[in-house]
């Protein structure tokens, strides 16, 4: 279930998904993509894949050891002010520590996948777990109620999603 605020059952109180078009399911998050770590390597260089360097931060640095991660895998912060924010390396290297990687069932489109969790951020920033450094609540993003509509249909919801932010842009660039 997702609460606002006050602790309403937001989905009882704006009726979401009480009808949904045919062709569509509800399903857990935890059912469309798992959070894991990668393969423990030793004695091999590769760049340190860390929150710094995925955003263009500071130059790659480099280590002999870590949990490999392959080009375009795609990490989820865990850890730290942003836990829920999504990368896709660039290059393959050793998972920062702050990360799992996260891996999206081969039958969902995993743009569209991004986009439900892109959704749920605030929420998941907001309901942290961890008194020192706050952690990205895995029961909450787990429990994430995902509306499934056939493959195509989620092609045309991200196709669209994406001419929407398109549009938005040329918008702000034009103020």
């Amino acid at each position: 279930m997702i609460y606002n605020e006050y602790g309403n059952n937001i989905i009882e109180y704006i009726g979401h998904y009480t009808q949904l078009p045919d062709g569509w399911t509800i399903a857990p998050m935890q059912i469309l993509c798992s959070l894991i770590d990668g393969d423990k390597q030793n004695g091999i260089e590769r760049v340190n894949l860390d929150v710094k360097y995925l955003r263009g931060e500071r130059d790659a640095k480099t280590l002999t050891s870590g949990k490999y991660v392959a080009t375009k895998s795609l990490l989820i912060l865990v850890d730290g002010e942003n836990s829920g924010e999504v990368f896709r390396t660039p290059i393959e290297g050793y998972q920062g520590s702050t990360f799992k990687q996260l891996f999206i069932n081969e039958n969902m489109n995993s743009r569209y996948v991004l986009q439900v969790i892109n959704l749920h951020r605030r929420i998941l920033r907001e309901n942290k777990v961890g008194s020192a450094i706050p952690h990205l609540n895995k029961k909450l993003f787990k429990a994430i109620e995902v509306p499934i509509p056939p493959y195509k249909e989620q092609q045309r919801i991200v196709e669209t999603i994406n001419k929407v932010f398109m549009s938005l842009d040329l918008i702000m660039e034009s103020l």
